[in-house]
């Protein structure tokens, strides 16, 4: 066979094979990006921001392009800075993250002056729908914001099981649900709702003080667990600073990425059984 028909043939395949690598790469990225977006567009209407899904995806596609370029400029390092790179792309959907997870936080507390006045509006004379209203225009957000939609749903002829069970579903906790299960359960059976809130309130109250306690007895094995965890990472940028030389054949050869590797997953099982031993389920 000639060798221009040999070169032909070879950069043939060669480009169907990276256009094979390249229909794989777009199909599995477009998964992705449709997962991604589909979560993150979850958590940002749980938390209430008007911002497009896709707008924050590619806020953090642009953070992953510039932090891996300058980490690049300044480390030298490929590997770095693609780790610093990572990071800045995951920074914004983790703040959304921690958004939704504070605003969760700050509902349950709220939730317990919320069965208080709940039952106190029912014993003066209030319907449940009406007990409602006075928690959206009494108390402040998020639990106000809550209240609003779910009273928004009942005007426009949402059942009130329904909409109940819409607010659940937009803030999962253990709490609501035994509050919304309670009031089902008494528009079935009758009885008085304002002792079963009452009730509610109290064993709720005495869950966030025992939570609160754990907390405070685990709080030192959390700090020990973080320093620990630090100290390496610490400790190897300290090292570098000082002699760079010294610290150089373990970011120069597969060798020392390799320990890197296996530090990284002995810190992550570390911290895992560190998490698992101060957490404790009241």
């Amino acid at each position: 066979m000639p060798i221009p028909v040999i070169e032909i043939a070879a950069f043939g395949a060669a480009a169907l094979l990276v256009a094979v690598l390249a229909d794989i790469i777009h199909g599995a990225w477009s998964r992705y990006e449709e997962q991604v977006l589909k979560g993150t567009e979850v958590t940002l209407d749980q938390i209430y921001l008007n911002i497009p899904a896709r707008q924050l995806f590619y806020v953090a596609v642009i953070l992953f392009a510039l932090v891996t370029g300058i980490m690049m400029l300044l480390l030298g390092s490929l590997l770095l800075a693609l780790l610093f790179g990572i990071a800045a792309f995951a920074s914004p959907r983790l703040l959304a993250i921690y958004l939704k997870r504070r605003r969760d936080t700050r509902f349950g507390f709220q939730l317990v002056d919320a069965l208080m006045n709940i039952s106190n509006a029912l014993r003066s004379g209030f319907s449940l729908p009406q007990a409602f209203e006075l928690i959206q225009r009494e108390m402040d957000n998020p639990i106000s914001q809550e209240f609003r939609l779910l009273n928004q749903e009942t005007r426009v002829g949402v059942p009130m099981e329904q909409a109940l069970q819409h607010m659940l579903d937009r803030m999962p906790s253990d709490d609501l649900d035994l509050v919304v299960t309670a009031i089902l359960v008494s528009a079935e059976v009758g009885g008085s709702l304002a002792e079963v809130m009452d009730n509610i309130a109290r064993t709720i109250r005495e869950r966030h003080q025992i939570e609160g306690k754990v907390r405070a007895l685990t709080s030192q094995g959390r700090m020990q667990a973080a320093i620990l965890g630090l100290v390496p990472i610490v400790l190897a940028f300290v090292i570098n600073w000082l002699n760079p030389g010294l610290f150089e054949p373990m970011v120069r050869t597969w060798a020392g990425w390799g320990l890197f590797a296996v530090i990284g997953i002995l810190e992550v099982i570390g911290l895992l059984i560190v998490r698992k031993i101060v957490t404790i389920d009241v």
